[in-house]
């Protein structure tokens, strides 16, 4: 089993976004020192509250020179949004950086006030998703790439630097809707998949299309990895871990309760409803001492059969960065090695 470490960047009132990401960097640093596989930096805009992450290939640089060994991903660059070409030649220089560790994760993305702030119809998102993916690709592999697409167009340009991993970066997509897990089975790529966002059911659901589509189109599924992104939060007890995440989670769910008050409600934001930290903690996340959260973790792997897990440590972005970098401590020191 591999592990990985997911950051959104909420920003409360009280917080500074400079200091948000500095401590996100030392995070990165510090998940490269203690034997973590990978990083995970998503993409957000126009919400403070939400994430100040709207450029994290810009932070996975920094993330890049600060480490030495860990694995560097988006969890997702929103490839709609993006000249996929100009998108192809960042992800490059970010492998380049960081001598090979890049990981190149996309989604399709959900919010509305996203893709009313970049001025694109987000009925088009589906299809801008798919040519931008086949241009990405397409310009790694041919040094003189043309293609010709409703949205996207190349007339023989060669896209420099190359990434150093032949034939490219890993390449990840989010399944955050039932269509999609179909999508990412078809085309053979590795998947990412968030439970507390699409409900242990669909998930699953998604999980089975996923494996059959694999199957159907010739993809080998041990040419491919599950990855599932998963709250946690360790601590010497089960009181002290409970509390902190109750604090950190109940900011996130109240965060989404109010983006789906409002313009831009998403698949996540209109779950949040239904939710509560206590449901959260039960259902989607693994939260209390190494033994307790050993538990969960044997559960989730038994359920949802992924080969990494996407650690995320402060979900609403509330807990302090010391004990942030307790808990990682504690979890590598004690559940990391019990998958290995």
């Amino acid at each position: 089993m591999e592990f990985g470490i997911f950051f959104q960047l909420p920003c409360a009132v009280d917080q500074d976004p400079a200091a948000r990401v500095r401590d996100t960097i030392a995070q990165c640093q510090l998940a490269d020192e203690l034997g973590f596989d990978s990083v995970w930096l998503a993409e957000l805009h126009f919400n403070p509250w939400f994430s100040v992450m709207s450029a994290p290939l810009m932070i996975a640089s920094a993330v890049a020179q600060a480490t030495k060994r860990i694995r560097i991903g988006n969890a997702v660059s929103l490839l709609p949004l993006h000249q996929p070409i100009r998108l192809a030649e960042e992800v490059a220089t970010l492998d380049v950086l960081s001598n090979g560790r890049a990981i190149f994760g996309v989604g399709r993305g959900s919010m509305p006030t996203h893709f009313e702030g970049y001025g694109i119809d987000q009925e088009e998102g589906r299809d801008r998703f798919l040519e931008g993916l086949e241009v990405v690709l397409g310009s790694w592999a041919d040094d003189n790439f043309t293609y010709q697409g409703k949205y996207f167009q190349a007339h023989g340009l060669g896209v420099i630097p190359k990434p150093l991993q032949q034939p490219h970066p890993p390449v990840y997509v989010a399944a955050n809707s039932a269509d999609t897990f179909g999508i990412v089975g078809e085309l053979g790529h590795n998947i990412l998949v968030a439970p507390t966002i699409v409900s242990r059911e669909g998930a699953l659901a998604g999980l089975a299309s996923y494996r059959a589509e694999l199957a159907e189109n010739g993809h080998d599924a041990a040419d491919v990895k599950v990855n599932v992104n998963v709250p946690i939060h360790v601590a010497a007890s089960e009181k002290e871990a409970r509390a902190g995440f109750t604090k950190t989670i109940d900011n996130y769910l109240d965060t989404l309760r109010d983006i789906g008050r409002a313009r831009g409600a998403s698949k996540g934001s209109s779950r949040a409803s239904t939710l509560t930290a206590e449901s959260v903690m039960e259902e989607f996340a693994a939260v209390g001492t190494p033994d307790q959260v050993t538990a969960k973790l044997e559960r989730f792997r038994d359920l949802y059969g992924p080969e990494e897990f996407m650690c995320w440590f402060n979900i609403g972005g509330m807990l302090p960065h010391a004990e942030v970098q307790s808990s990682m401590r504690l979890f590598a020191k004690e559940v990391m090695p019990r998958f290995q």
